[in-house]
């Protein structure tokens, strides 16, 4: 026979409404716990629990009976218990918990006693006080001894001690703790109950064995617990929500980003027009002449050496013609002597015929002057006075289209001298980066530097004191391959400014104080660095400490170390072997579902910053500013080949316009007209000589002659008047020297003059330096317009960005000042942030999240529903072996099934998961497709599974209750033919009692199997205590004595509250009676108290007599 342990006996102190002390003994055979409605019954029960099971499983006040004592204070719990709540009072509006015990420090006992069917006995003792005047969070103390103790003296003894454990030393006490769990694990060991969490559950359910409706629901509700898949739900949203925030910030940041823009590069060239805009604006006409002034004071003397000379040699070129001139016009004095005296008709005639061949010689040079100018247009010169005006006509429409093709043109002519601005600013800046680079001798960017020089002034430090982790190393030359991965994944840790620990305090101190305008890392630095050398095949590895006897070197070393410790490999095929890797593009693995890769912006050389020795950067810099002189020169090029092309046009228009113009008339150039009139008269002049020979010899002559005297006065003339002019120039220049003083002119301001005078067409006279001034002035101008445009398309792009940054973040604006450059120096700084900090940890966050603790946190949840749909069968299983020990009718069996049914949102479940579980590798390797479709899926099911309204809710219940993907009935066999007779479900026949019966069966069954010893045979219940609350109270007297006999077969000591009058049919089951009873209180101060006895079964039927109820058939 194996052992048994059943309840011999409950103690309890101050519990409830039962004050002071109660002994209560329990028959073997079962005991009826009886009393009127609201006497304490269940407080017994609830007292019982508390000695026996966790606080989870107890679930007090079972029956739900609302006229129980204290059920007007609310749920019951143990602390109301020890103050002895019994009930509201509502006065004026307001509601107060009435307590027995309620000021001051009070306690209470709670003892089990179970008694084997060997004689062994065990006493656990449950203690729980409370101080001052807590209503809530009470102590407690366990304690077990071996036999039936008596608790009311030693408990008396504990309390007046301040609660001392001390004294349950010896007198049979053997153990006691704080902790419940530990208590329960060695009471459960000494009275059988196995660590079995099944056993603990139905013990605590099969109190509330009331109403439990049909088959489904209860085995559901009453055998199967709650599934584990959906107790971990709010921790697996726990795990995915961050996911969703960490997105949300993600998008932000993007949208930040977008929203910006190329605020930077506009910002720059916005500074850039506004520092030039400022110089230019100084540049007045008053400026310009004086400038103009200083250039012809320098240019003045040696203009005026020039001229002496060219004088003298004008005067020796005079003379020499006078000599000549004066004997030429003797000879010509003698030949017109002579021709005198010849016939008075020659000359008349002779006059008409140098007339007319005078006009032809004009006509012929207009139109000599006429071919050419026609000729330079590339059209056919005119041969008729027809062709002539057609050709009049053409050149007035070709000037009125390329006047035309200018006006249209302005535009094109406005952007490229925009590109040609834009790129002379990026080769301006160039220059000062090289210029910076050379004289701070650090590869650093300059907002670095500077925040380190405003530190180091702010505190007094020296800024060799104060590297940055870049500075202190350099690439090796030989693995010059990985120079790139080492500045795109070693960059942040590179700018991390490190701060020895004399100096941390008042650095932190400043910069808590300070705005950096930018974002910088401290790195604490402490003694007792290792310095320690990285592996060679790390990207660590690949860098050398350029000052490895800086204070800071060992320090820097260990950070490099430890942030680049990625193995260097060729291709991210390999990546599976290591825990952290990396390629030289730059794409790392930084755990095993995490690889990064940033390409949002292109690293130039002139922006490595690992470069401890400055001559590479130095090169890269001069050939960033060779490339950015190069890009000015071709967007220079192209500006001026758009100023040639409108030159171009403004030549031909200015040419066609000349042609039409000068020549207004075809008679003008009519040469054959002219020739023919002069041709005719020459024929009569030649008949007229031919009568007179000697005359035409001397005319000749003296034509001749004259000739020479013209050409001799015409040479004498020119020189005559070109020295007179030189003269009178030189005359003005030397005035010009002892008149002009012009006011001074900034190095600045001469500099930008002196570069546009260099580009304006009209060269400077100096004796009239009105044109040279206008078009300087005119180009000063124009460059002012060009620039007042570009400076003000810079600042209503900026102001665009900035009013949309603000309108989209309005708890994000970094400055409100009404210092416009001021607050766009800010924005900027908030962009740097962003590509620097906020996007990359962001973007490294919602990896993180999304390649390792969403998709975990969902692969873990669906992995427990799998496994808890397995443990149902198998928990079926252990409740048929139970069910098999014992006949259900005369000759049949029971069988519970579980038959799994297909579900929508389990599957859908399914599918989801498989789909996330597929694409995890590739969202590791940074696939774009598969993070966006990975997001969307872990999106959807996250909003299905944390859903409030109640199609969510009914999927969420569906996918993850495991006890909804089956349906349970019973099958009822013949146990000699092994013939099913009936199969017993909700959709079956059976009345309301047979259900009770039913499910009765199915519990001690369930029970009997977890309670069994394994190593017995006989599947009795090593713990026989049952406890039933109100059971049965409405069931059919018939089907309840079937129900509680199925208890009495599986051998359970029946513990049932109920009513005197409901007891009728619990009698037949019990051995004994506990009657309670409790005193009403009537009076505002008086107070109710319980009282229980014990009665035989025949001092309770005549009890039940005397109340006339009904005796059991």
């Amino acid at each position: 026979m194996s052992e048994q342990f059943h309840l011999s006996r409950l103690q309890i102190i101050n519990w409830g409404v039962f004050d002071g002390y109660h002994s209560i003994p329990f028959s073997a055979g079962g005991s009826l716990v009886a009393g009127g409605s609201g006497s304490g019954k269940s407080s017994l029960l609830d007292a019982i629990s508390l000695g026996f099971l966790p606080f989870n499983r107890r679930n007090f006040n079972a029956s739900g009976d609302n006229t129980a004592a204290g059920s007007s204070a609310g749920r019951r719990t143990v602390d109301k218990y020890v103050r002895g709540a019994w009930g509201q009072r509502s006065e004026a509006g307001t509601s107060q918990v009435m307590y027995l015990r309620g000021e001051g420090t009070t306690w209470s006992a709670v003892a089990v006693t179970y008694t084997s069917n060997t004689g062994r006995t065990i006493t656990g003792l449950v203690l729980k006080w409370l101080t001052g005047e807590s209503r809530s969070d009470s102590s407690s103390r366990f304690v077990i001894g071996d036999g039936d103790l008596d608790i009311e003296d030693v408990c008396n003894r504990w309390a007046a001690g301040r609660f001392d454990a001390g004294v349950f030393k010896g007198d049979g006490w053997r153990f006691t703790t704080k902790v419940e769990s530990q208590y329960l694990a060695q009471l459960y060991a000494s009275i059988g109950i196995r660590a079995s969490d099944a056993a603990q559950q139905l013990l605590g359910k099969a109190k509330s064995l009331k109403s439990v409706g049909g088959l489904e629901q209860f085995v559901r509700e009453f055998m199967l617990d709650e599934p584990d898949s959906l107790a971990r739900l709010p921790e697996a949203l726990k795990q995915i929500d961050p996911l969703v925030e960490a997105r949300e910030l993600l998008a932000v940041a993007q949208r930040k980003r977008k929203i910006l823009g190329d605020i930077e590069a506009i910002q720059v060239r916005y500074a850039s027009e506004s520092t030039d805009l400022g110089i230019i604006d100084l540049v007045d006409l008053p400026m310009v002449r004086a400038y103009t002034d200083h250039v012809r004071l320098r240019h003045c003397p040696a203009e005026i050496e020039t001229l002496d000379a060219t004088i003298d040699q004008l005067e020796n070129e005079n003379a020499d013609l006078t000599r000549q001139l004066n004997l030429a016009k003797a000879e010509g004095d003698s030949l017109n002597a002579q021709i005198n005296g010849a016939s008075a008709n020659v000359g008349p005639l002779q006059a008409q015929v140098n007339a007319a061949e005078a006009q032809a010689d004009d006509v012929a040079r207009r139109r000599a002057a006429y071919e050419e100018m026609v000729a330079a247009l590339g059209v056919e010169v005119p041969d008729t006075a027809d062709e002539f005006w057609n050709l009049r006509e053409e050149l007035t429409r070709q000037a009125t289209e390329m006047l035309g093709k200018l006006e249209w043109g302005r535009d094109a002519s406005t952007d490229a001298e925009y590109a040609q601005k834009s790129a002379r600013i990026l080769r301006d800046n160039a220059a000062k980066e090289l210029k910076r680079v050379e004289h701070v001798g650090s590869a650093l960017p300059e907002s670095a530097v500077t925040m380190r020089d405003h530190i180091c002034a702010g505190v007094g430090i020296d800024p060799a004191e104060l590297p940055y982790v870049a500075e202190l190393f350099d690439l090796q030359p030989e693995h010059s391959r990985w120079r790139l991965a080492v500045e795109k994944v070693l960059r942040g840790v590179g700018l991390r400014l490190l701060v020895p620990d004399q100096h941390y305090a008042k650095v932190l101190r400043f910069v808590n104080e300070t705005n950096m305008r930018g974002r910088l890392a401290l790195h604490h630095v402490r003694a007792g660095a290792s310095g320690r050398e990285a592996e060679p095949n790390t990207l660590a590895g690949k860098l050398f400490l350029v000052k490895p006897k800086h204070p800071c070197a060992a320090e820097a070393a260990d950070v490099i170390a430890a942030a680049g410790d990625h193995i260097c490999v060729d291709t991210p095929d390999v990546f599976v072997r290591f825990r952290r890797a990396v390629t030289d593009t730059g794409l790392y693995k930084d755990s095993d579902r995490l690889a990064i890769k940033d390409d949002r912006r292109p690293i130039k050389p002139s922006e490595y910053i690992y470069q401890g020795d400055i001559g590479a950067k130095l090169e890269a810099l001069h050939a960033e500013l060779t490339e950015a002189e190069e890009a000015f020169n071709t967007a220079r090029r192209a500006a001026d080949e758009i100023a040639a092309q409108r030159q171009r046009w403004r030549d031909r228009a200015a040419a066609c316009k000349a042609v039409y113009e000068q020549f207004p008339q075809w008679s003008q150039i009519d040469t054959d007209t002219a020739e023919g009139h002069a041709d005719r008269l020459r024929e009569q002049y030649e008949l007229l000589l031919a009568d007179h020979p000697d005359i035409e010899a001397l005319s000749a002559r003296a034509e001749e002659c004259w000739v020479d005297i013209q050409t001799l006065m015409t040479r004498r003339g020119a020189i005559q008047t070109r020295r007179d002019d030189l003269d009178a120039r030189r005359t003005k220049l030397m005035d010009l020297q002892d008149r002009l003083s012009p006011a001074a002119v900034s190095e600045q301001a001469t500099d930008l003059l002196r570069r546009y005078a260099a580009e304006v067409p009209v060269p400077l006279e100096l004796l009239n330096p009105e044109p040279h001034r206008e078009a300087l002035f005119a180009a000063i101008r124009r460059e002012r317009d060009q620039l007042t445009e570009s400076r003000r398309r810079s600042y209503e792009e900026l102001s665009r960005i900035v009013a949309t940054f603000d309108a989209s973040f309005p708890d994000a604006i970094p400055n409100d000042s009404d210092d416009f450059d001021e607050r766009i120096y800010d924005y900027v700084a908030v962009c740097r942030h962003i590509d620097e900090r906020e996007l990359p940890d962001a973007y490294d966050r919602m990896m993180r999240l999304i390649t390792e603790q969403a998709p975990d946190a969902i692969l873990t949840l669906h992995r427990v529903a799998e496994q808890e749909t397995r443990r149902i069968s198998e928990q079926i299983e252990r409740v048929n072996t139970g069910l098999g020990a014992v006949e259900f009718n005369r000759g049949t069996r029971l069988t519970l099934r579980a038959n799994p049914r297909s579900m929508a949102a389990v599957s859908e479940l399914t599918d989801i998961v498989k789909a996330i579980s597929r694409r995890i590798a590739e969202v590791g390797l940074g696939d774009k497709k598969a993070i966006l479709e990975q997001y969307a899926d872990i999106l959807r099911l996250r909003n299905r599974l944390a859903g409030n309204n109640p199609e969510d809710r009914a999927w969420t219940r569906d996918a993850l209750d495991v006890r909804n993907r089956f349906t349970f009935d019973c099958a009822e066999w013949d146990v000699a033919s092994g013939e099913l007779i009936r199969t017993h479900s909700n959709a079956g026949d059976n009345s309301g009692g047979e259900q009770e019966k039913l499910m009765a069966f199915c519990l001690a069954g369930a029970l009997s199997f977890n309670l069994a010893n394994p190593e017995s045979g006989d599947n009795k219940p090593v713990f026989a205590q049952l406890m039933l609350d109100e059971a049965f109270s409405k069931s059919d007297p018939q089907f309840a004595s079937q129900a509680l006999q199925a208890f009495r077969k599986f051998g359970f000591q029946l513990v049932i509250v109920a009513t005197v009058q409901n007891a009728t049919t619990i009698q037949p089951y019990i051995d004994g009676v506990v009657m309670v009873s409790k005193s009403e209180a009537t009076g505002r101060n008086a107070r109710p108290v319980a009282n229980v006895a014990t009665k035989t079964i025949t001092d309770f039927t005549a009890l039940r007599r005397e109340l006339k109820v009904p005796e059991p058939v």
